[in-house]
């Protein structure tokens, strides 16, 4: 991958598409969450021993992640459930196994010294362990119970290959358009006017997509492939 250039990932006007926004939207996810799990849905397959960590309870990307049915090992700050351990992610920890995969999905913007948890991160994957992580960029702020930082995807690349990862980027939701889409979701209370909203704001998008030199400046998050080599 080139250097500050990304892959793209955005919700087409396909039926398929579609059909998977509308079901999204049903379940009351925002329009970054339905492009994210879609991103997942077509370009993800883990597979092995997986820890989610500060993964919180109504984890429905579980659903998209894998082909087959995955176990995973939830940590969190708190007891979320009985299956789930307690962790610290503010500082230096040891999980109880080391994984094939460790996810960590909106959780990096609530951690302020990122750099110790993917320290921590790296020491607990196996040889070759795989890393996907996911950061809202242009979002509300939203404390749980904390809210730091919004990374853009260049410091995201740095620290990760600092720490040890090859790193594939991937910015989910991309475009003015559909950056304006993710403030209005939250105002538009019926299902109907999102999806109509949603297929104006598309269209617009991808035709902004053909002459806007800086249409890759304006996403909603970042998702991080990345693979331990050292």
């Amino acid at each position: 991958m080139k250097k500050n250039n990304p892959d793209i990932f955005n919700i087409n006007l396909t039926f398929s598409d579609l059909s998977f926004l509308y079901n999204q939207i049903s379940l009351n996810r925002s329009f970054m969450r339905a492009s994210h799990n879609l991103f997942l849905k077509k370009k993800l397959n883990i597979k092995g021993l997986t820890a989610d960590l500060g993964s919180g309870i109504n984890n429905d990307y579980y659903n998209y992640i894998s082909k087959s049915k995955l176990k995973v090992d939830q940590y969190d700050f708190h007891k979320i459930d009985k299956k789930a351990f307690v962790l610290d992610l503010e500082k230096k920890f040891k999980l109880k196994k080391n994984y094939n995969n460790i996810l960590l999905f909106n959780v990096l913007e609530h951690i302020f010294d990122g750099k110790t948890l993917l320290n921590s991160i790296k020491k607990n994957l196996k040889k070759e362990g795989k890393l996907n992580l996911f950061v809202p960029f242009m979002f509300r702020f939203h404390s749980d119970p904390n809210d730091f930082m919004r990374p853009t995807h260049s410091y995201l690349k740095k620290i990760l290959e600092q720490n040890g990862f090859k790193v594939q980027i991937t910015l989910i939701a991309t475009g003015p358009m559909v950056v304006i889409l993710e403030i209005l979701f939250k105002y538009l209370k019926l299902n109907i006017f999102k999806l109509l909203f949603s297929i104006i704001f598309i269209s617009l998008n991808k035709f902004f997509s053909y002459f806007s030199k800086d249409f890759k400046n304006y996403y909603c998050g970042t998702h991080c492939s990345c693979t331990k080599i050292k």
